[in-house]
C-alpha cells in the first residue's frame, strides 16, 4: 500500500518536474503486484485534503505466461486501467498555483485517514512525500522559527499519534531559492523526528535539486 503526498503549494521548475515525474514512475513499476496506491496534495483548503480513489496494481504483461496468458491484452487492461490514470493524476497534481500557507502535517495525516484500510493494513505500506518540508500552519511554522523542540514542548505535540507504524517513508525534497534562511539541519532533523514518533521508519530522503 502506497500513498503518495504532493506538497507544490509553491511550483516547481521545469528540471525539477521532470525529476519527479522520472522518481515517481521508477516507484510505480519498483512496486509489486496488488499495491494500492492513493494520492493527496497539501493545500491551504481543508476542502482539498484527502485522497484519490484507489488504484491497484494489476498483473503486467511482464509476468505474463506464454503458454497460458495474452500478454498483450494484459498490458492493455494494466496501462488502460492503471498507468494511464495513475500518470494522468500524478501530471495533474504535480501542478502548482500557489498558496498561503503549507499544513504538511495537517494534509499527510488526512491523506491516511481517507485511503481506504491504511490506518490498520498490516501489510507493507509506503509514505512518499513531496515537498520543501517547510510545515506553516497554526500548528507549527518553520517560518516563525518553531523546530522540534519547540513542537514537543508545545500542546499540539500531543495531537501526535502513531498512524504510521512500520511505514516506509521516502521524501523527494524540494529546494527552493529563497530557503537561504533556513537551516535544513533542522528542519531534517524534525521530519525524521516526526516520522519516528509516528512509528515509522527512517525517511530516506532525496533531494530534487536543479543546478
Amino acid at each position: 500500500m502506497t500513498a503518495i503526498l504532493i506538497d507544490l503549494t509553491d511550483p516547481l521548475t521545469l528540471t525539477q518536474h521532470t525529476q519527479l515525474l522520472a522518481w515517481l514512475e521508477s516507484e510505480v513499476d519498483k512496486a509489486p503486484r496488488g499495491t494500492q496506491f492513493t494520492m493527496g496534495v497539501v493545500s491551504d483548503d481543508e476542502a482539498k485534503w484527502g485522497a484519490t480513489a484507489p488504484l491497484c496494481k494489476p498483473q503486467d504483461a511482464a509476468s505474463a505466461s506464454s503458454f497460458t496468458q495474452n500478454a498483450s491484452l494484459i498490458d492493455q487492461r494494466y496501462r488502460e486501467q492503471f498507468l494511464d490514470p495513475l500518470q494522468a493524476r500524478i501530471r495533474e497534481m504535480t501542478s502548482a498555483s500557489g498558496a498561503d500557507s503549507s499544513p504538511i502535517m495537517e494534509s499527510l495525516q488526512a491523506l491516511a485517514a481517507d485511503t481506504p484500510g491504511f490506518v490498520t493494513f498490516d501489510g507493507p505500506r509506503r509514505v512518499i512525500l513531496v515537498s520543501d518540508l517547510l510545515q506553516h500552519s497554526e500548528a507549527l511554522s518553520m517560518y516563525r522559527g518553531d523546530n522540534w523542540d519547540s513542537f514537543r514542548n508545545s500542546g499540539n505535540f500531543e495531537r501526535v499519534g502513531m498512524t504510521f507504524l512500520d511505514a516506509d517513508v521516502v521524501i523527494y525534497q524540494v529546494p527552493r531559492a529563497n530557503e537561504g534562511s533556513i537551516d535544513f539541519d533542522e528542519i531534517e532533523h524534525f521530519w525524521a523526528m516526526y516520522f519516528e514518533r509516528q512509528g515509522a521508519h527512517l525517511p530516506e530522503l532525496k533531494r530534487l535539486g536543479d543546478l
